[in-house]
């Protein structure tokens, strides 16, 4: 595998900062491994999934949200854990990538979080414990970024998704039963049903 120059990581690193500024971030701790999903009992909410393909010269980049979400909750309040899907492969001798997340509720930063590499890695990046409540609205960006010092290249793309707290909902069974499924295929009953039913 080829070496990479240590100051890669820095210089990336500070023209992120730079691309994106964020105010009073919470940056919350990193979670990549892919099997997370008994690490607690917080609901996961996946927002998207982001990738990044890089030799030096040239990259693709993709930054996939997620949109209109309708996210239902059991309680007026709950806390849930916010997390996409990533694959980084910086196949350049001085190039790393980036990809971030920042959640906003109700247009308040509330957390942000990173993973970088080099090389390559794969996995979940995630805010956890975040608290919303119904009614909330939910706004998120996924940022990619890629660079490389020799050759001297840089590409970024961004992708933005909306959604909303709302209450859990249920979802019924379709019955077996002969007259309810006439019933559901046949809704303009109803109305005559309910005439019938006054008489």
């Amino acid at each position: 595998m080829k070496r990479k120059f240590p100051t890669v990581g820095v210089a990336i690193i500070i023209i992120m900062m730079l691309a994106v500024p964020l105010s009073n971030a919470t940056v919350i701790k990193l979670q990549s491994n892919k099997n997370f999903e008994n690490e607690n009992a917080n609901k996961q909410i996946r927002l998207g999934s982001a990738s990044i393909i890089g030799n030096g010269n040239s990259s693709i980049l993709e930054a996939n949200a997620r949109n209109d979400l309708l996210i239902g909750i059991d309680a007026e309040s709950g806390i849930v854990d916010f997390y996409i899907d990533y694959n980084m492969n910086c196949n350049g001798t001085t190039d790393e990538g980036i990809i971030s997340l920042t959640v906003f509720i109700n247009d308040k930063n509330n957390s942000f979080n990173l993973v970088q590499t080099p090389t390559s890695k794969n996995g979940t990046l995630k805010i956890e414990n975040v608290e919303v409540h119904r009614r909330d609205a939910l706004m998120f960006v996924i940022n990619v970024i890629y660079g490389s010092i020799i050759p001297l290249y840089s590409n970024s793309t961004i992708d933005t998704g909306a959604g909303v707290i709302s209450k859990s909902t249920r979802f019924i069974e379709r019955s077996n039963d002969f007259f309810i499924r006439f019933l559901e295929n046949h809704p303009n009953l109803f109305p005559l049903l309910r005439k019938l039913m006054r008489i």
